[in-house]
């Protein structure tokens, strides 16, 4: 599990001008250089802009480590109650709401929940929009026989299973998580050893990500360009994205790139002990945890913190 350094219970108080979001800690005191969220009167006023363009803006939210809390097995993760009410209530007020998964899109969909939301699954090689089956990129295609050959491989090593790596196979792609072996730098080295030379053999690609190696077809599909290609289908120049983890950055990155093309947009990151370095360097707004996440979805939803 996602472990805190400590505790964290938030509050917005004002003083003078200003409305500040103080956390109060329990535990262990604070890392010197730990990554701080920011104000809730920086918040409110990054995101007042989008609050109220229901018809210009399409938001944009990662599943595992920011609408749900990382957990030890995949198949384990929930999404707060809380939080599944205002992203019901946000896709009533927003031209389009889009939960982007490493998951299989239909996985994403039963964990939020949510029929009326669009999903793109495994990294952007799923699309799957409401009251619609799941397209798979049609580059993507070809590949799917190999992803499988890999996961029948891995599954009969008796060495990989023994050592508490969980394998998903997602299809187009697969996933090796080990969060939660006895010894996590053993594992991946284990994965290295043994799985790497497979994915060369095939013609895949590995990828890092928070305790988990991806490995998905070496073409150049991310979450950035899928939700390039969705804001493009939806012809709107406002987006906002909320994000944890590496593949987020891509996401990100298109946004950026996109606010040079005089697009109106945010980029939200998640802070967490697993946070990738990079994050802050991409992101317009930091807040922390899944609980930060839901205070951004109240002001985006004109709910008071």
């Amino acid at each position: 599990m996602d472990a805190p350094e400590c505790t964290f219970i938030h509050e917005s108080v004002r003083h003078g001008s200003y409305k500040l979001l103080f956390y109060h800690t329990t535990g262990k005191s604070l890392q010197k250089n730990r990554q701080q969220p920011n104000t809730l009167d920086k918040i409110e006023e990054t995101l007042a802009p989008f609050v109220g363009t229901s018809a210009a803006t399409a938001i944009f939210l990662d599943l595992d480590g920011t609408l749900a809390p990382i957990m030890p097995r995949p198949d384990e993760v929930a999404i707060p109650n809380s939080i599944s009410k205002l992203i019901r209530k946000l896709s009533h007020m927003y031209l389009a709401v889009t939960v982007v998964s490493g998951r299989p899109a239909t996985e994403a969909m039963r964990i939020t929940g949510n029929s009326e939301l669009a999903y793109i699954g495994n990294h952007g090689f799923e699309t799957m929009l409401p009251g619609h089956a799941v397209v798979v990129c049609d580059e993507a295609q070809p590949y799917v026989v190999k992803i499988r050959e890999l996961v029948d491989f891995s599954r009969s090593l008796e060495e990989l299973i023994d050592s508490g790596i969980w394998l998903e196979d997602k299809t187009a792609t697969m996933s090796f998580h080990f969060r939660n072996t006895p010894d996590p730098e053993a594992a991946r080295a284990l994965i290295e050893k043994h799985i790497f030379p497979r994915i060369r053999k095939l013609g895949l690609e590995p990828r890092d990500g928070r305790m988990v190696i991806e490995v998905r077809p070496p073409l150049p599909v991310d979450k950035g360009v899928a939700i390039g290609q969705l804001l493009d289908r939806l012809g709107v120049k406002q987006a906002i994205y909320v994000g944890d983890d590496t593949t987020d950055i891509d996401a990100f990155k298109e946004l950026r790139k996109r606010r040079r093309r005089k697009y109106k947009t945010v980029c939200i990151g998640v802070i967490s002990s697993e946070m990738p370095e990079e994050l802050p360097k991409y992101s317009d707004l930091m807040v922390e945890r899944v609980s930060g996440v839901e205070i951004a979805l109240q002001i985006l939803a004109a709910e008071e913190p």
